[in-house]
């Protein structure tokens, strides 16, 4: 697959900053409900009523994998998503280098790790959870 063909668009006018995207997020992934276990990020900012959506944008240029000293984060195949494989150190070098800030640290059964969207496969989960259709791809 073409890098970059699936990713999440973020209409930042429709989103009223519900949080759902980030609940059903954590809860396909680790089965629970978590605030540090999601790979999107929804943030509010001083102005009253709006709100930043962070998603990787699954970068053609990968500059994620390009600072990772271990060679762990690769495209996948089929959803060409940028994953983080396992081998990971929990160096963070990727969360730096992402230009985005799409990467979060998160602390999983006591070990620091890398945290990003993986776009579920190839079919995100956010995007029909959302109930103002804020999210697209």
């Amino acid at each position: 697959m073409k890098p970059g063909v699936i990713k999440i668009n973020v209409n930042k006018t429709v989103c009223q900053g519900c949080r759902t995207c980030e609940a059903v997020c954590s809860l396909a992934h680790t089965g629970a409900v978590s605030p540090q276990t999601r790979g999107i990020q929804v943030k509010e900012l001083n102005e009253l009523g709006k709100f930043k959506l962070t998603v990787c944008q699954q970068c053609s240029d990968m500059v994620c994998a390009q600072a990772c000293p271990v060679g762990c984060i690769n495209r996948n195949s089929y959803s060409g998503a940028v994953e983080i494989q396992d081998g990971c150190t929990g160096c963070g070098a990727c969360a730096e280098a992402c230009p985005i800030g799409a990467i979060v640290m998160v602390n999983l059964d006591r070990e620091t790790k890398p945290y990003k969207c993986d776009l579920c496969g190839g079919l995100p989960e956010c995007v029909p959870a959302c109930p103002r259709q804020a999210l697209s791809w």
